[in-house]
């Protein structure tokens, strides 16, 4: 069975880019256009790997990123941040690090596996060039 990929990206173009390259690759995607809606898909559809976008609207790539990684059930699914956002900031986003709030840090260490401090799982600037997505998803989905 195909490891199923979320995108998550407000530009049309972009997810109908990655949802080809993703299928012609042996994988299904799935797409979200804005962070709402990325995290109900995420709920529903399980998905092995989540490619996200940070500046989007409703509900930025940001805040979807903290909130995914703040849920048990969902805080073990690879995310690969696909921006444009250095190009548009001048920030460099690569390093890009979320700090966790820790009410009890040693009992979320414990269930989630992750640290005080989470990064994404790997990260690709637009223009997206499909070597370099492709190799950060088989790197992230461990393949």
């Amino acid at each position: 069975m195909s490891k199923k990929i979320l995108i998550v990206d407000d530009e049309p173009d972009v997810i109908t880019f990655v949802s080809a390259v993703m299928e012609e690759n042996g994988y299904t995607s799935i797409a979200a256009k804005d962070g709402i809606e990325g995290l109900e898909l995420l709920r529903k559809e399980k998905p092995n790997l989540v490619l996200l976008d940070l500046m989007m609207p409703k509900k930025s790539g940001i805040t979807m990123f903290q909130e995914l990684r703040n849920d048990p059930d969902m805080s073990n699914i690879p995310v690969v941040v696909v921006t444009g956002v250095s190009e548009v900031t001048g920030v460099d986003f690569r390093n890009f690090m979320y700090k966790q709030p820790m009410r009890d840090e040693k009992k979320f260490v414990e269930t989630t596996g992750l640290t005080k401090y989470t990064v994404p799982d790997g990260y690709i600037e637009k223009p997206i060039d499909v070597v370099e997505l492709l190799k950060a998803v088989k790197e992230a989905l461990k393949e």
